[in-house]
């Protein structure tokens, strides 16, 4: 896949390698061809940059700033493997370079089951480059790995630094929103919102948190204009008709759900959903046959079996829910010990 760039450096690039034995003239040789080479990126003009930066580079084998604004390039057409080494060779030759960390890390980005990408996007800061950007990355790298505090500064600071950053404000109310702050979440994506005013991906984590608040009709129109501007987003599908069945609308629920099922067949939760507007409309037998025919292809899915289980309750197959029950707890649900109770008490 290919990546583009997400930022550029403005102005003129700090120098930081130190040079060999160039004379004077020589050294403002390479200096005006790493600034021309500059101006030209940002102008859009890659190939012409490209040269002279290659220019730069057979004036002075040993300047890292010519091979990291190479590699941005590289990166820019595509060619990651040949930016990659331009930023090994910038690293190698100026190890307190950081912006050659962050450019690194964030082609390595989801792509290093190893953890490197946020091991480079920390080198990048401690090295000097207080980007939003290199905090913004380092959070998503911080929340992938279960730190969420760390990660809720990382976009805090970010946002400090550049304070229409609406991706940063969407990461941190995603923080918010599953440590219970909902109020904090729903500041998060209304900012977030303002500053960009197509996300529907925003719209649609919005609506979840209007749902835990219980504002189900504000839910269902965040839901609404989340495919208005995404026609796709199976998920605002789901939750718009979650949020329809407990306003009492099960017709529209279905349809909304029966959607979602037909956008993602992959996406058994909005079976489970269906499920429970089926028992709602007495529709038992139904709902028993789609919950059964996920298992099979989910027997993974805790929530299915935990379902399940409570409507086998309801048509008296304590038994047939128990062992629902039970294997939900296997798999790792903690509601699960909630309703096993009443199986140890028969």
């Amino acid at each position: 896949m290919k990546k583009t760039v997400v930022i550029f450096l403005l102005g003129i690039f700090a120098l930081h390698s130190v040079s060999g034995q160039l004379s004077f003239t020589q050294k403002r040789q390479r200096d005006k061809a790493l600034n021309d080479g500059i101006s030209l990126i940002l102008k859009g003009e890659y190939e012409m940059a490209s040269a002279r930066l290659t220019e730069c580079i057979e004036l002075d084998s040993t300047f890292a700033p010519a091979y990291l604004q190479r590699a941005r390039i590289l990166m820019e057409w595509g060619v990651n493997g040949d930016a990659l080494k331009d930023l090994d060779r910038a690293i190698r030759l100026d190890p307190g370079l950081g912006e050659a960390y962050f450019y690194k890390g964030y082609l390595l980005y989801g792509e290093d089951s190893t953890g490197t990408d946020a091991i480079l996007f920390d080198r990048a800061i401690q090295n000097g480059f207080q980007d939003p950007w290199a905090y913004y990355f380092r959070g998503l790298t911080r929340m992938r790995e279960g730190r969420e505090g760390m990660a809720a500064n990382d976009f805090s600071e970010a946002i400090d630094q550049k304070v229409d950053f609406a991706l940063a404000y969407h990461e941190r109310a995603g923080i918010k929103r599953r440590t219970g702050d909902l109020q904090g979440a729903l500041f998060d994506y209304k900012t977030a919102l303002d500053y960009q005013t197509v996300f529907p991906n925003a719209y649609n984590n919005m609506g979840s948190v209007k749902i835990l608040l219980g504002d189900y009709e504000g839910a269902i129109q965040d839901f609404t204009t989340a495919l208005e501007q995404d026609p796709g987003l199976y998920m605002a599908l789901n939750n718009r008709g979650y949020a329809r069945y407990f306003l009492g609308d099960l017709d529209g629920a279905l349809q909304d759900l029966d959607a979602a099922i037909t956008m993602n067949s992959d996406f058994p939760i909005a079976r489970l959903n269906k499920s429970s507007v089926l028992v709602k409309q007495n529709q038992i037998e139904p709902a028993l046959s789609l919950l059964g025919n996920a298992i099979e292809e989910y027997p993974d899915e805790a929530l299915l079996h935990l379902n399940r289980g409570l409507i086998r309750e309801l048509t008296g197959d304590l038994n047939g829910a128990c062992e629902d029950w039970q294997r939900a707890k296997e798999l790792g649900s903690g509601k699960a010990d909630e309703y096993l109770t009443e199986c140890n008490n028969n």
